[in-house]
């Protein structure tokens, strides 16, 4: 169930893309509804799951954005994996623990992305830190609206949380 509502979030977020990409060819500087797919998947728990979900919306999204292959997919993985082994331990669950997480989330994303392009391709990226800013904030409003959706339809909490067990 969990994956299938991820493949319909990944076809979501594609047509999305490829909207603003249609209508606003710059528009997805400040804003990835990807970064929204993977929060949502890692705040389950299940690393592994979140890890391959990191990859395949980061291969999705470079295949379709013209980057550099897989600089999203690492990107992304790594979000992934410190969402859901911070979800793991703590179990954060709520729209406060959802926006928290995707803030994290998407500085991470940015900020691992920026390192990777600086040493990879020797480019400055130009404006870094207000265009961190600007898509941290219309991502995450964005993000907090699709989850606060998701519970007024769902009707219930829409992550099911998975927790590692305690101990050796």
């Amino acid at each position: 169930m969990r994956w299938l509502r991820f493949a319909v979030g990944l076809l979501i977020a594609l047509t999305l893309h490829s909207l603003l990409d249609s209508f606003f060819p710059n528009a997805l500087a400040f804003f990835n509804p990807y970064v929204i797919l993977v929060v949502y998947y890692s705040m389950g728990g299940n690393v592994f799951g979140a890890i391959i979900a990191g990859v395949i919306a980061g291969l999705v999204q470079d295949a379709y954005s013209g980057a550099m292959f897989g600089l999203h997919a690492f990107a992304l993985t790594v979000c992934a994996y410190a969402v859901a082994s911070i979800n793991s331990r703590l179990v954060l669950r709520g729209t406060l623990a959802f926006g928290a997480c995707l803030v994290g989330a998407v500085i991470v994303n940015e900020l691992v992305i920026y390192i990777l392009v600086n040493i990879l391709l020797k480019q400055k990226v130009e404006m870094f830190e207000q265009g961190m800013i600007v898509k941290t904030v219309f991502t995450c409003l964005f993000g907090m609206i699709v989850y606060l959706l998701l519970t007024l339809f769902l009707r219930e909490e829409p992550i099911d949380a998975t927790r590692r067990p305690a101990g050796w």
